[in-house]
């Protein structure tokens, strides 16, 4: 499955789901974020964004955080490194730790999860926040595996 894909599932089941897009990020404001960050972002991340910038789920108090709102805390994260996503009003957030290379990138919450926006947005999608398949049992998962 690819960023394509996944933003496709995501428009069909907007009738279905808790998850309100919000309106896509402009090109000239991509530029502006890869600029102020000093980074450049994976495309995977630009389609992204060019699709929605950023959403939000009710149920779960899940967002996907806009462009302009990671900008205005751009003081508090080390170079190439950025919120993309958080729970319950910054309660518990997920970083992306971009490399030199764009096209390589980890996103993170405790532990290291997934190397894909994709699998990263797929497993939201399925198991939201608490769910089994959710994002707060895969961080779990993930550490046992290290144990």
């Amino acid at each position: 499955m690819d960023i394509y894909e996944v933003l496709s599932t995501l428009k069909a089941n907007l009738n279905q789901t808790d998850i309100t897009l919000y309106p896509g990020a402009s090109e000239q404001l991509i530029q502006q974020f890869e600029q102020e960050m000093n980074l450049v972002l994976p495309t995977d991340f630009k389609v992204f964004y060019s699709f929605c910038n950023g959403f939000e789920s009710e149920e779960d108090m899940f967002r996907m955080i806009p462009l302009e709102e990671i900008l205005e805390r751009k003081q508090e994260f080390e170079p190439r490194q950025f919120y993309i996503a958080e729970y319950l009003i910054y309660c518990d957030m997920w970083e992306v730790e971009l490399t030199t290379n764009p096209s390589i990138y980890r996103i993170h919450s405790g532990v290291t999860l997934t190397d894909s926006l994709v699998v990263f947005l797929n497993r939201f999608l399925q198991g939201g926040v608490f769910e089994a398949t959710g994002l707060y049992n895969w961080r779990e998962e993930v550490r046992s595996l290290h144990k």
